[in-house]
């Protein structure tokens, strides 16, 4: 009887720690798109160029070490009253999934192809909004028409992504993949 118990609380173990791994990477990636979100409305209220820059990637995303996972992003908004624009970080916009305060365990952000960002601004790896709403960013940028972050849970035992898709209007989707 004591056998049997234990076979199901290491069973259950493991599906609460699978369960919880998907919890914080549709977390993360909620988090993600409202941070998208939130960078285009706050550049079509101030009438001023607001980013988000992607500053590291998980190296080794898929090697299942849930307490190794890496990842960061950074709100930056723009003086375009200096030659040339000068950014500087929001003070709520630091997302290290590291560690502080935004610190998804479990969670990692996968490489991303090189973004060239707005060539006149100066910020390459940004996804850069305009006081319109709509995405500065190079033609480059968009593969598919969108501008792809990959989350990865590295708790699954398999593959599992939620990828933030951002077009060139400013909408950001979410989507599932393997």
């Amino acid at each position: 009887m004591v056998a049997i118990m234990a076979v199901v609380v290491s069973m259950t173990a493991s599906d609460l720690s699978q369960l919880m791994g998907r919890y914080r990477l549709n977390g993360a990636a909620r988090e993600l798109a409202s941070v998208v979100q939130s960078c285009r409305i706050r550049a079509i209220s101030s009438n001023v160029e607001f980013a988000i820059v992607l500053v590291e990637s998980d190296p080794l995303p898929g090697n299942g070490n849930s307490r190794a996972n890496r990842g960061r992003y950074e709100v930056r908004v723009a003086d375009s009253s200096t030659s040339p624009v000068t950014w500087s970080a929001t003070t709520e916009g630091v997302f290290d999934y590291f560690a502080g305060p935004n610190e998804r365990r479990g969670v990692s952000i996968e490489a991303w192809s090189p973004l060239l960002g707005a060539p006149s601004y100066g910020l390459p790896d940004a996804v850069v909004f305009s006081p319109r709403g709509y995405l500065l960013n190079a033609a480059g940028d968009f593969t598919g028409g969108v501008i792809r972050v990959v989350l990865r849970n590295k708790s699954a035992g398999y593959v599992e992504r939620r990828i933030v898709r951002i077009d060139r209007g400013g909408n950001v989707r979410i989507a599932a993949g393997g």
